[in-house]
């Protein structure tokens, strides 16, 4: 049951259109889209040209220039928008003629009187000229969408959204002078002419006048002058390390408070007023006779007949498998009544190898004593210890020093490495390991990170670990607590337990609900053919995780039957640990969230379903689950919450509700996941709801239960006692895509494991 009444009203970041009802168009047979470029050239500035399904259509322009063959059709708005809508991208930029674009579709623009490094350099009492070269600009993007809140109600909106551009403009040589090491680092072409790639390569020598460049699209050597670092936020920081030193971090302070400028929730709402100000002052050309007129912000309401705002049951977390007890909050209920697998759960004395800097020896121990057996009464966050808090009989640390005295920086993984070879080479055996690094060595990259190297050697041998920072092993006690609870959740995880599930009232004889993603294993950003495997991640319908799967390495071409061979093969294995009968209704959900371009990665999901349930009743759900699209919901009534008891700072104004679902369409939702109570700081940008959206060739769509599935589905991640913003099945494939990526580096890693030793292993969390 669904409440609809807790909301009035939401707005948006978008404003409402006035579109003509009926457009005139010509059509005719095109069928190969890459041949669109040379016609919309030819009929520039006289046709508007939009190719879909197979067909060219043209919407003229203006009189005169060539004209075009093809069938004259009439297209009624409300039934066909999406011939003005992709219009209307192209126009908006007519408005704007004044600011140089950075992106056309959707059209994105720079501000002109906003230059934010600066600012902050300033408040910081840092002198401006000390960071000249480097500027931070608000980036504008509009972008023409369809939605739909009531049925046979199609409308455009026109939607704002604020980005930071960095910008990185001092020469190569200046940087290297201070300090930045720039081999290896991305470098684009400082005046790019339009239609230009901008991207170059990868740094790998610079002499004298010349650089010469791997990875590289064309050249792999170019003139210096010709070049700048790429401005992605990674090299920016780099920069700044190098230039402040010591300052960077109060840089950054005052940087973060005048950037919430443009992204709190009341800052950004002002800003898109202002924004709906302008547009208001005259229509915007869409062709010859037509025009579009910006009216009002988009507002959603449950004014009409079909509601468009209704709130999500809250969720209930389990710890038992008769579905009671239960709790509101993952942690009070985890305190109250231990793990939902506590009478089941086999590794009741766990023995944990513990590797280590030995200088950092007596404050790992204590730490560790701290976390088996709790901090006493008087630390609210974690006052009885892992042990008790999870059922166990015992539990063991077994110490590996690690002697870094004297050990350069690149040497450290190797020096991690021969001590655990060391330690393993007796007859121990452990249910899980913990990694403590010193803070300047836990983001070494490649071969150099001894976290890496680590996970590498223990996951070959079928032991999960755990990283653990030294500046989390020496948190203050009022915050220390707090970060065991959740090191407790993972590790018990990491140790094959269910520290919980969520209320789900079984309405089929099955319900899977299964994760799917990839990852490209390449560390170039040039490479035509790159390395794909596709990751998938099985739940039962209380969320339980049941098993992964990691796919064989193949080419892009060669996706497709990989995957099916992948799919195929996780859902043989449930439906024979599940003891699927002739008949059974099984219901299968498939989460994606940003499947490959060109492969029908829902159809490769369908085929398999009904291949391995020939002998059942298969309802099959295909869902898109995603942050990356350009709405944005804010609830005007929302003050936020105070940062801590007492604090006039407040956190997560103009965010709704955690569990708020907008109707934007018959077969996509808007889910707010996250509220004031679970945003951390007062800076933290508004957040951004997940569009969900149902595809066609689902035979099971009711989206309103789907939405609030992948709602309980953010409320399972154990890496944490506080839900994610993105539901496990999103998450987690994304979170085992991004180690694949980064174990790539190892030389003798090999996924082999996964697919054996670790397969019912949440290894990743």
């Amino acid at each position: 049951m669904v409440d609809e009444t807790h909301l009035a009203y939401l707005a948006t970041n978008g404003f409402e259109l006035s579109l003509p009802a009926k457009v005139n168009a010509v059509a005719r047979d095109f069928t190969n889209p890459k041949d669109v470029g040379p016609e919309r050239d030819r009929l520039a500035d006289y046709w508007f040209v939009h190719w879909s399904g197979g067909k060219l259509y043209h919407l003229r322009l203006k009189g005169g220039g060539p004209n075009v063959d093809g069938e004259q059709i009439e297209l009624e708005t409300r039934r066909h928008p999406w011939l003005l809508r992709a219009r209307l991208e192209d126009a908006i930029g007519e408005i704007f003629h004044k600011y140089e674009p950075v992106r056309l579709r959707p059209f994105v623009f720079l501000a002109q009187n906003a230059e934010l490094a600066a600012e902050a350099a300033e408040n910081a009492g840092i002198k401006p000229a000390d960071l000249a070269g480097l500027t931070i600009t608000p980036r504008y993007e509009l972008s023409a969408k369809i939605y739909e809140p009531s049925n046979e109600e199609v409308r455009i909106g026109l939607f704002l959204n604020i980005r930071l551009s960095y910008d990185i403009g001092l020469h190569l040589p200046e940087l290297q002078m201070k300090g930045v090491s720039l081999k290896g680092l991305h470098v684009v072409l400082r005046d790019p002419q339009p239609g230009q790639r901008r991207h170059l390569g990868r740094i790998e020598n610079m002499q004298g006048s010349l650089l010469s460049l791997s990875e590289a699209h064309a050249d792999a050597e170019v003139k210096v002058g010709d070049t700048k670092l790429e401005g992605s936020r990674e090299n920016f920081s780099l920069v700044l390390e190098a230039i402040l030193k010591g300052g960077k971090r109060k840089f950054e302070a005052a940087l973060e408070q005048v950037e919430a400028r443009y992204r709190l929730g009341p800052d950004f709402d002002k800003r898109v007023e202002e924004m709906g100000i302008f547009l208001q002052k005259k229509p915007i050309n869409l062709g010859a006779g037509l025009e579009a007129t910006v009216g009002e912000r988009i507002i959603f309401s449950n004014d009409g007949q079909t509601p468009t705002i209704y709130s999500a049951p809250p969720v209930d977390y389990v710890f038992g498998r008769s579905g009671s007890p239960v709790a509101r909050y993952a942690w009070d209920g985890l305190a109250q009544n231990g793990p939902y697998d506590r009478t089941s759960f086999a590794k009741r004395n766990p023995k944990l190898l513990v590797i280590m800097p030995k200088a950092a020896k007596g404050k790992v121990e204590q730490f560790l004593t701290g976390f088996r057996n709790g901090l006493g009464a008087s630390n609210k966050g974690f006052p009885t210890g892992f042990m008790k808090v999870m059922g166990l009989a015992s539990l063991e640390y077994d110490l590996c020093p690690v002697d870094l005295a004297g050990v350069a920086r690149n040497a450290v993984a190797s020096t991690y490495r021969n001590a655990i070879e060391n330690k393993l080479s007796g007859e121990a055996q452990y249910d899980a390991a913990i990694v403590v690094l010193q803070n300047d060595h836990a983001d070494l990259p490649g071969q150099d990170s001894p976290y890496l190297q680590t996970k590498s050697m223990l996951m070959t041998l079928g032991i999960p670990s755990q990283e653990i920072k030294m500046s989390t092993i020496t948190q203050a006690a009022n915050s220390v607590g707090y970060t065991m609870r959740n090191l407790a959740v993972s590790l018990y995880a990491k140790l094959s337990g269910i520290p919980w599930t969520v209320h789900h009232d079984q309405t089929v004889a099955d319900e899977l609900v299964i994760g799917m993603g990839f990852a490209e294993l390449s560390d170039s950003r040039v490479a035509e053919r790159q390395r794909h495997v596709g990751i998938t991640t099985v739940f039962s319908g209380d969320g339980t995780y049941l098993l992964g799967n990691v796919s064989k390495e193949c080419a892009y071409s060669d996706y497709p039957d990989t995957l099916r061979a992948s799919i195929t093969g996780v859902l043989r294995d449930v439906k024979a640990r599940n003891n699927w009968q002739p008949g059974d209704t099984v219901r299968l959900i498939f989460h994606a969230q940003r499947p490959l371009k060109g492969i029908d990665v829902d159809k490769i999901a369908f085929q398999c379903g009904r291949e391995v349930g020939a002998d059942q009743d298969v309802e099959l759900a295909f869902l898109t689950v995603t942050e990356d699209h350009p709405f944005q919901l804010i609830d005007r009534s929302a003050p936020g919450s105070p940062v801590r008891y007492g604090a006039e700072d407040r956190k997560g104004a103009y965010a709704p509700e955690r569990g708020t679902i907008v109707r934007l369409g018959r077969h996509t939702r808007l889910l707010a996941t996250r509220s004031g109570t679970l945003i951390l700081r007062a800076l933290t940008p508004l957040p951004r709801p997940l569009l969900i959206s149902v595809h066609v060739g689902s035979s099971f769509t009711d989206v309103d239960y789907l939405s609030e599935q992948v709602l309980k589905f953010t409320s399972l991640s154990w890496r944490s006692v506080l839900p994610s913003a993105m539901p496990v099945t999103i998450s987690y494939s994304e979170r085992i895509a991004e180690m694949l990526g980064r174990l790539k580096a190892i030389p003798d890693w090999s996924t082999v494991a996964l697919s054996t030793k670790l397969k019912f292993s949440r290894w990743f969390l």
